[in-house]
């Protein structure tokens, strides 16, 4: 594979960090934010990509399969990474997501080769 993987983590990592009180105001607040980070992370993520020649998708339900030594694994979201003539990806970006009454936290953990299923290191 050629993909510089040092730079791809740099153009891929990304963290979101929300942090309050614990009223329904708040709680509201984060719920609006989850909602435009799901809504947004595809076009982020494609938007980086797009100039090295690969594409992504988000992979629904996937964290369990992808990084199944996490014990948070349902709390991941993973995203496939393919080179632009591919069908099946190359790699796997995963985030985590962490959600409480009064935090929200967004961040990216690691990249994973997708036929080895080991961490791509840097």
């Amino acid at each position: 594979m050629s993909i510089d993987t040092k730079s791809l983590k740099r153009v891929l990592s990304m963290r979101i960090l929300v942090e309050g009180g614990s009223s329904w105001a708040f709680r509201e607040l984060i719920d609006l934010v989850k909602e435009i980070m799901e809504e947004r992370l595809p076009l982020i993520l494609n938007s980086v990509l797009e100039p090295l020649g690969l594409d992504s998708s988000i992979l629904r339900d996937e964290g369990c399969k992808i990084y199944p030594s996490d014990p948070y694994c349902r709390d991941l979201i993973v995203a496939g990474i393919y080179s632009q003539s591919s069908e099946k990806p190359v790699l796997y970006a995963v985030y985590r997501v962490i959600r409480g009454e009064n935090t929200f936290e967004f961040r990216f953990l690691k990249l994973i080769d997708a036929v080895s299923h080991e961490e791509v290191a840097d």
